[in-house]
This record gives C-alpha cells, structure tokens and sequence, in this order.
C-alpha cells in the first residue's frame, strides 16, 4: 500500500512508500521509496520524478545529489535544469556511445573482410576448381601468410614482398618459385579489386619487375645414362621403373602419369588418352614397342582404376624416393649446383625430347608430343641437334686454326 507524501526537506524532495517492497536489511530494512521534487521554474510549478529507489538511480543519496546538481544548473543558468533535460542529456549520450560502437563494428568488419587471410580464403572458395590451387595454398601456408596473412590490403607494402622474397631466397628457393609468390599474391588483390571487397593499389606493382627468371630444366639423360639409370631402379622398385620407363618413352608428366586410369589405355591403336594434362587440352600419346611390351607384363584393373598407386593403393602425389636414390647411386648430380642441370624425374620428359631431336624429328611434331600449347616451350631443344650452328662453328675452327700460332713457355726466363 502506497503512504503519503512525505517530505525530505531538501530542493522540493519528498516520497512516498510502498509496504509491499522494501529495501535493506535487518534493522535498515524498510518500504521502497518512490521519489519527486516539485520547485518553481521560470514562474510554472515543476514536477521532476525520479521513481522508486533501485530503477533509475540507486538510493536517496543518489536522487539528493542529483536534485542539487539540478538546482545549482538553474540559478547558475546552465543546463540541464529540469530532470527531463537531464534524463534527455543522458539518453543522448548512451545513444551516441551506441552510435560509436556500432561504427566501430561496422569498420572492424570491413577492416577484416580486407585481412589478407580472409580474402585468399574468399578467393579459394571461388577458385575451388582450379587444377593450381593446391600448390597456392601451399606457397601460401609456407611464405605468405607468415609475413602479411594477418595485414590489409591497404597495409602490405611492397617491403613486405621483398620480406617474402630474402626468406625463399635463404631457403634456396628457385626464382621461380619467388615469382610464383608474386603471381599469386597478385591475384588474390585482382580476385579483390574485381570484387570490389579492395579498391586501393596492388603492391605487386614493382615486385620483381627487374628479375628475368630462366628456371627452365637443362639436363638430359644419354641414351647410355638412361639406361643405367632404369637398371637400377628396376633392381628396387618395379612401379618406379615403370613409371620412369613411361616418362621417358612418351614424354609424359609426373602428373600425367599418376591420373592414369585403365579405360584410357588402348593396347589396339597403341595409344593413350591424357585427360588431365597440365596446359587442359586431351591428347593422345602413342605406345611404342618398349611401353606395349611393359604393359603387356602387368594385370589390368577395372577401366575406372588408377594404373599406377603408391604403397597404400592411393594415387600417387608424388614419385617415389626409389628414383633419387638410383640417381644418387649412379652420381648423376655429383658436383652440380645449379638446379636447372640436375637430374630429376622432370629429365625423363627432357630426354624423350631430346632423343626426337637427334633423331631429326621436326620441332612441331614434339610439341604434339609433349602437349605444348605453343613452339616456343619445345624450341628450347632446338638447340640440341642444330646441324646450322655445327657447321658454322666448325668454319670458325677452321679459319682460326691457320691464323692463331701457339706459344710454349720458354724455360730460364727466356
């Protein structure tokens, strides 16, 4: 039941209580209060209600000290006066904080919707199909992220790649390598700009601009070398010799090899179909006698199996050790530093088109073979059996040879 005013005695305070709600314990326990100031301002009688204690302010103290405040305001003539201008201050002020934090909110997700991570994940998401996409991820787990991963866009500075770059070089990474960090980091900006999730530069710009990169591999194996090498990798492993003996007799790449499934081999026309090359154009290799005569000794699966599997009976990721291992015994890559003339499995697909090239085979019939879209990538074995070249040599030699007198040391100084 709800008494009678009472007064407080202090700025037009008073109250009145309610026995069916209290406050306190023991001895302080008591009825809620609910308080009101009434006070003449600018001539009109004023009623400020401030409610029972514990909703809007806290205890009697809090609701005297506020009503003071309020008194001083009016006769010093600065606002707020009344407690509805205070309580409108008040909300304004809550209401511009929420304003401040929604803002925030709102920069914090366009500041991570441009987070470098982010956006590669967007352009993975969109790029799911994409034949590279795995060995991206991987160049970019290994030396992206760790350096700008967690920046902007509008952050990542042309510094930042050459970070990138010192550390791939320390880690004897190839140029190619270095430019393939560029190609993608280039593209997830494009993947943003084209999206408009980034409309700023692309630091890419000037990265590596006065880098010529020649990672192509140089090294073949002699018809000699290649046999050694098959020898004695037939001696440890019989998948490996196959898919060695494959690589070298068709030109095929590892990858090829591996996506090799039964149903496109036919022994009839001595040809295989690759469905899966690295430059997305079919072609068919055809089988000489050497490949029809490997197949012949081996137990066809269903058309839909895979011809070649690792030890698990998975496709194969990547070519056994078995083959650097006969490589290492046979000392092919003793006291070779540069990379491009190392023998690796990738050699095999060089010599079968060197071995064309000797033979007389014309430049566009091994682009066939190989699957190259353009003569430009089989014109690097041109130079192997260039009869122009010798012959212009030989007339160096020749003309050189009557002209140039060689000279012995003389012995006692003379």
């Amino acid at each position: 039941m709800v008494k009678e005013w009472v007064s407080v005695g202090k700025y037009g305070l008073r109250y009145s209580e309610d026995n069916t709600r209290s406050v306190g314990v023991g001895r302080s326990k008591r009825p809620t209060r609910n308080y009101v100031a009434v006070y003449k301002w600018q001539g009109r009688t004023t009623t400020d209600t401030y409610g029972w204690e514990g909703d809007d302010f806290r205890n009697e103290d809090d609701i005297v000290s506020t009503a003071l405040e309020l008194r001083q305001n009016r006769r010093n003539m600065s606002p707020p006066f009344t407690l509805a201008e205070l309580k409108a201050l008040r909300k304004a002020d809550l209401d511009e904080v929420e304003r401040q934090r929604q803002e925030e909110e709102r920069r914090q997700i366009r500041e991570n919707r441009i987070i470098f991570d982010n956006v590669f994940e967007q352009y993975c998401e969109s790029n799911e199909h994409k034949k590279s996409l795995k060995d991206e991820a991987n160049y970019y787990k290994n030396w992206i992220a760790p350096t700008i991963g967690k920046k902007r866009l509008d952050q990542i500075l042309l510094f930042d790649l050459e970070k990138i770059r010192a550390k791939m070089t320390k880690a004897g990474k190839a140029p190619r390598s270095i430019g393939y960090t560029k190609s993608i980091v280039r593209q997830v900006y494009h993947f943003a700009l084209k999206h408009k999730i980034y409309a700023g530069d692309v630091p890419t710009t000037h990265f590596l601009e006065r880098q010529k990169i020649d990672n192509k591999r140089q090294r073949y194996l002699s018809p000699a070398e290649a046999a050694e090498l098959l020898a004695d990798i037939k001696a440890h492993s019989l998948t490996t010799w196959r898919i060695s003996l494959l690589s070298l007799n068709t030109g095929m790449r590892f990858s090829e090899i591996a996506n090799l499934r039964w149903q496109h081999i036919n022994i009839q026309n001595r040809e295989m179909l690759v469905l899966e090359p690295k430059n997305g154009e079919t072609r068919a290799v055809y089988l000489t006698d050497t490949v029809l005569d490997m197949f012949d000794e081996m137990q066809p699966g269903r058309p839909d199996d895979l011809v070649f599997v690792d030890a698990n009976g998975r496709k194969m990721a990547r070519v056994s050790n078995t083959f650097m291992d006969g490589v290492n015994r046979l000392g092919l890559n003793d006291g070779i530093d540069d990379r491009r003339l190392k023998v690796v499995f990738h050699s095999l697909r060089h010599s079968c088109a060197s071995t064309l090239v000797n033979a007389g085979v014309e430049i566009p019939v091994i682009a066939k073979i190989l699957g190259h879209k353009t003569l430009t990538m089989t014109m690097r074995y041109s130079h192997i059996n260039d009869d122009s070249i010798k012959s212009a040599m030989a007339v160096l030699d020749r003309q050189q040879g009557g002209k140039i007198t060689r000279m012995r040391r003389q012995s006692n100084g003379q």
